[in-house]
């Protein structure tokens, strides 16, 4: 059974390149719109193995979603990987995604070795 990887990002076409290169690398994406959709599925879905978050999204974004996750969802909220996937690149980005809870911080367009590399580091 492919492990479950979240995706919580609201361009279609980021979701396209998340589904072909997740899938070749073996994992199950699976889809979020917003911040509060990633919620929702991490609650429901215990079987997720580690989240790709966009951080800037309508709604709530994945800086709230990730500080919401980590303090809302127990001991599982706690210790599941979260992966910032952003367009801005910066100290300053790094240092509020990684303060928000966030384990890593991938800057777009997403180097392919770059993802494998950071998910075999915390999930496999």
């Amino acid at each position: 059974m492919a492990r479950k990887i979240l995706v919580a990002d609201d361009a279609t076409s980021g979701q396209a390149v998340f589904e072909k290169l997740l899938t070749a690398l073996g994992y199950e994406p699976v889809f979020a719109q917003d911040g509060r959709d990633a919620i929702n599925l991490f609650i429901e879905l215990p079987e997720i193995a580690a989240i790709l978050m966009d951080i800037r999204m309508p709604g709530l974004n994945g800086i709230k979603a990730t500080q919401e996750i980590r303090l809302a969802c127990g001991p599982r909220g706690m210790k599941v990987p979260i992966i910032a996937i952003t367009a801005a690149d910066g100290i300053e980005v790094r240092r509020e995604c990684l303060s928000s809870g966030m384990n890593e911080v991938l800057v777009k367009p997403l180097d392919p070795r770059k993802l494998v590399e950071t998910l075999r580091r915390f999930i496999n």
